[in-house]
């Protein structure tokens, strides 16, 4: 079992209230057009950071859910929408093997 992790850090206060609705409207169309079971956490202390994270049986699963997403114009679109509220090059992305 493999689980999948972004991390993502939010410009600054005023923009949490938009990363929020965005991690929402991603997390929820992710989950109900791959079946993901992805969930998202936002950091209580420190710095204003975002978390998706969902599990999969095989990093095969994962590479097949990557490549549906280059193909996904409501994914882009959420992406083009909420552009502007995240630190440039402030994304992180971990695979990490469950035990």
């Amino acid at each position: 079992m493999y689980r999948f992790i972004r991390t993502a850090t939010v410009k600054n206060a005023a923009a949490l209230p938009s990363a929020l609705a965005f991690a929402s409207e991603v997390t929820a169309h992710l989950n109900r057009s791959y079946s993901l079971n992805m969930r998202f956490g936002v950091e209580q202390f420190g710095c204003a950071n975002i978390h998706w994270h969902f599990d999969a049986d095989s990093l095969d699963k994962m590479q097949q859910v990557n490549e549906k997403l280059m193909g996904d114009r409501d994914y882009a679109a959420l992406l083009t929408k909420y552009q502007d509220i995240w630190v440039e090059g402030a994304m992180h992305d971990a695979v990490v093997r469950l035990a």
